[in-house]
């Protein structure tokens, strides 16, 4: 299980961006939340390594106009890792094993499933790109409270983490991201299998949906689109 090698080797884009939602704290964690208050569709959005890049809250902003609420925990508390920790193969394996890793990050994602359902929010799922694909991945498979996934351009999946999802996924993976033919050929047998599917952006690179998507260029927008259609397409299937 590792990095793939574009997420190590491809800074983050430059990008602005006003966004539309709000930030919040609740018991310890910041959140930026947007969306109608009490829908009642939600998704956890998992962000990369790179965490709250403008084209996140962009993201988010784009899919809560499908009538769905989007919550975005901060996992990395302020820590993103950045393009010099990705050349160094250490400290790469040390977060993966470490505040990277699903236990690490378990109670923080079943928070955020709570507060939506605080706030009315019935039916969730979660969608998350690079790394926070595997903790969205995680999630489906851990008995957290979420009906289905949308893993963008993911990084550090494995074979069981598809094996082990309670849920209809959605994959939606760049030139330079694995093809899991094995992997998702378990899904589509699965119990789940009607309901899942995937794409593949053949001109696209890793992290083309958020930090290192140059959203100035009108192709990459066209396909950042396109994801965020399949999304909400996805959610609007899956939570009823």
């Amino acid at each position: 299980m590792s990095f793939i090698s574009a997420c190590c080797n491809t800074p983050p884009v430059q990008a602005e961006y006003s966004s539309t939602g709000n930030t919040c704290s609740h018991d310890g964690m910041d959140y930026y939340i947007v969306g109608d208050k009490g829908t009642a569709k939600g998704v956890v959005l998992c962000y990369d390594i790179f965490a709250y890049h403008p084209n996140i809250y962009q993201f988010a902003d784009k899919i809560s106009l499908s009538g769905i609420r989007v919550i975005v925990p901060d996992f990395l508390q302020g820590k993103p890792l950045t393009t010099e920790d990705l050349v160094d193969k250490s400290i790469v394996a040390e977060f993966a094993n470490t505040r990277g890793s699903w236990k690490h990050n378990r109670d923080m994602f079943k928070a955020a499933v709570a507060l939506l359902r605080n706030e009315g929010t019935v039916e969730i799922g979660s969608v998350g790109s690079c790394w926070g694909a595997k903790i969205s991945l995680s999630a489906l498979g851990d008995d957290c409270g979420i009906k289905g996934v949308s893993i963008v351009h993911p990084s550090l999946l494995t074979k069981e983490d598809f094996e082990k999802a309670n849920g209809p996924i959605l994959l939606l993976t760049s030139k330079d991201d694995p093809v899991f033919d094995e992997e998702f050929a378990i899904v589509k047998k699965g119990p789940f299998g009607e309901l899942s599917y995937r794409e593949r952006f053949v001109d696209r690179v890793h992290g083309f949906c958020t930090a290192r998507g140059d959203f100035k260029d009108p192709a990459v927008v066209k396909d950042v689109n396109r994801v965020i259609q399949l999304t909400s397409g996805f959610f609007n299937k899956v939570l009823p």
